[in-house]
Parts: C-alpha cells; structure tokens; sequence
C-alpha cells in the first residue's frame, strides 16, 4: 500500500468509530499527523487500527 492509501485507511476507520461533531476538527488534526509519518510508521499505526 501507498502512503495515501494508508492514511485514508486509518482516517476513515477512526472516522466509523467516532461520529461527533467534535471528531471531524480532531481527525482532521489526525489527518495532518499522519502525512508527516513515514511509510514504515503508517503501516505499523494501520496494523493497530485494522485489527
């Protein structure tokens, strides 16, 4: 998988998970954390979430 591709995958599972109004401004800060990640650092975080 490509970095994008990780990131919208962690996004919208913590998405499914938190449906408040409150959880849009903070996955969008998520989101931003993630793209800083690096590729290894993304498929460890995605091991975790899609588990």
């Amino acid at each position: 998988m490509d970095k994008d591709h990780l990131i919208e995958l962690i996004s919208n599972s913590l998405l499914y998970e938190s449906k408040n109004s409150d959880s849009n401004k903070n996955l969008s800060d998520f989101k931003n954390y993630l793209e800083r990640l690096n590729l290894d650092q993304l498929r460890t975080m995605s091991k975790e979430f899609i588990l």
